[in-house]
This record gives structure tokens, sequence and C-alpha cells, in this order.
């Protein structure tokens, strides 16, 4: 039978008591400097350890928000530690989205322009060498630095296997995107059959099935609304997994003929009906404010209910980006002098 890794559950229910409250965001978004901020989350349980070193008047924004971000993964890598969980199925998930996000660095920007961007720090977890990506100045160096990884077969299908410099222009880069989120996923959810069964595999999957309609609904809302693009564009830029939607509602939000069909389809559906929840943000935040706000509850429900140590890694995690989207919403907010009132309407707050 699985392992449930009690004690993994008991240190993330445990750290997730320390995350910022309703009173913490009322505090950051009357702040009026990224000093300010740096100051007040010093003093916090959840971010006081972080920023323990940093001189507020010193700490440039690019570089508060770089920490709050590489946190996001060492806090599961702190997690994973315990019960050496980095040694099983699944618990790898939070790493395999910064390989992709390494990758499409090295693509898009070439080999000299990867050196001066590269995360180095996250070398000893990637599946890849990333020194050698780094030399990779044609597409078969890339293709070679891939070798043996779940990514090798994917890039062979979109990149030409050549000694020429690499050309960007030529690459479809939406395309390969989502041929690597889709066998990311795919890969997710197929090591978590292996690490788990019954309600907690199925709380797992509802949380999976919930990402998938977000990515793509918000995707879809955003080409509806500013291009109109029709169904077969939509179709072909989404990720091809089957979410909490059904089919045929899906279908029906593509072939909208414009944003309001597409917001009526949308208002019969479990999402929609969380925009009446939402009184008074302002219509250019409000349907995506919806989405995130639902990722949020099914997160937070999914670690208060499942005992199992892959749910709640999995739940914390997207509860964690979250918070940290949150703090670079104050921070930016707070940077181009936005009013208070549009800050608290970009934030999803617990409450409690």
């Amino acid at each position: 039978m699985p392992m449930n890794y009690h004690a993994t559950v008991a240190l993330i229910r445990s750290a997730y008591g320390h995350r910022l409250r309703a009173a913490d965001y009322r505090n950051l978004v009357n702040l009026h400097s990224v000093s300010e901020v740096v100051s007040y989350l010093k003093g916090t349980a959840a971010y006081g350890e972080l920023l323990a070193g940093l001189e507020p008047g010193y700490t440039h924004r690019g570089h508060l928000e770089m920490l709050l971000k590489r946190n996001l993964f060492t806090q599961c890598l702190h997690f994973c530690s315990l019960e050496r969980l980095s040694q099983k199925p699944f618990f790898r998930f939070f790493i395999y989205e910064y390989e992709i996000r390494e990758l499409f660095k090295a693509i898009q920007l070439g080999d000299q322009d990867y050196i001066s961007s590269m995360d180095t720090w996250l070398a000893p977890y990637l599946c890849f060498k990333q020194e050698k990506l780094a030399r990779a100045g044609t597409n078969a160096a890339l293709l070679d630095a891939v070798a043996g990884t779940p990514y090798a077969p994917i890039l062979k299908r979109y990149l030409p296997r050549d000694d020429s410099v690499q050309t960007p222009a030529q690459i479809p880069y939406t395309e390969l995107e989502i041929a690597l989120r889709t066998d990311c996923l795919n890969r997710i959810l197929k090591e978590a059959e292996q690490t788990m069964r019954g309600d907690d595999l199925e709380a797992l999957r509802g949380l999976i099935g919930e990402q998938v309609d977000l990515i793509n609904l918000i995707n879809a809302y955003r080409l509806k609304s500013v291009f109109r693009a029709d169904r077969q564009t939509l179709d072909s830029m989404m990720l091809p997994i089957a979410g909490k939607l059904p089919r045929r509602i899906c279908q029906a939000l593509y072939a909208a003929p414009d944003k309001a069909a597409f917001e009526a389809v949308l208002a019969e559906t479990r999402y929609g009906r969380m925009l009446s929840d939402l009184p008074d943000i302002p219509d250019a935040v409000r349907v995506e404010r919806a989405f995130q706000t639902l990722r949020w509850r099914t997160a937070r429900n999914a670690l208060h209910f499942s005992g199992h140590a892959a749910v709640s890694l999995y739940a914390v995690h997207c509860l964690n980006q979250i918070e940290v989207q949150n703090l670079i919403a104050v921070i930016e907010g707070i940077r181009y002098q936005k009013p208070v009132s549009y800050i608290r309407s970009l934030l999803i707050v617990d409450p409690t």
C-alpha cells in the first residue's frame, strides 16, 4: 500500500499556518515604498528568515521578487527532505516547471544571452546539465544537452537537428510550449498513480484538472476578448488534457463569437457562478480574479482534508504561488503608485 508520509503533511500544514493574513495585506497595500514592504515582511513569520539579511533601504524591487519566487522552490525542497520524498515518484513535479523555463530561455535567447540569465542555483536539481545547455549554440548541441531526458523527444519534433546557429524566428514557440506542458502534466498524473490511491488520488486529479481548466480558460478569455479568436484557433492553443469542465462546454466557449457570448456560456459553469461572489472588482481583472480565487479555494480545501503528502505538497505549492503573486502585485502597485483599491482588487486573500 502507498504511504501517506504523515510527518511531511504535518510539516506542510504547520508552515502554511505562518501564511500572510487579511490584516497583513491591509497593512501592505497602504505602504509607500519597496523598502517599507521589505521592513514589514521581515517582521512576519512567513518571510522573516528569508529576508533577514536584507537592508530595506538598499533592496531593489527585482531582487526582492527574485527571492520570493526562488523561495517557492526551496520550500518544496525542504518539505521533500523530511522523508526523502525527492527519491519517490511525483515529488519532483515542481522541478519540472523550472526545467521547462530553463529550456525555453536557452532556446529563445541563444547560448550567449542564456549564460547571463540562467538560474545557476538550479543546476543540482535539473535532469540535464545546465552548463552543457549554456554552451549549446546550435540546435544539434541543444538536443545533445537534453539527450536521455523526457524533453528530448518533444524538442526533436520542433527543433531541426543541424549544426546551424539557432534561428528563434523559425521555432513555433506556442506549439512547443503546449507540447512540453502537456507532457509534463501527463507525467505528473502518471507518477501520482504510482504514489497514491482512492480519495487522495482523486483529490490530486481534481487539483490538476482545475489547473488545466484555469490555464485554458484564461488563455481562451484573453484571445476571445482581445483578438476575437475563432474555435479553431483556440482549439490549437489549449492544453489537450481533460480538466473538470466537460468537453462540450469547452467547445461552446471556444465557439462563442465574442467576449459577451463567451461570458454567457461561462456563467452556466461552476467557474462562472463565482463571478457573482466578487462584487466591486474592476472588469479588467474580474474574470481572471474569479479563476484564481477558485484555484485558491480548491487548493486550500485539499490541504485541509487530504492526509497524503503528495496532495498537501501540490496544494500548498499552489497556495504559495498565489501568495507570491499577491506580493508582487503589491510591490508593483506601490511602485507605479496605483490606488489602494485597485491593488486590493488584484489580491486573493484568505479571510481567516
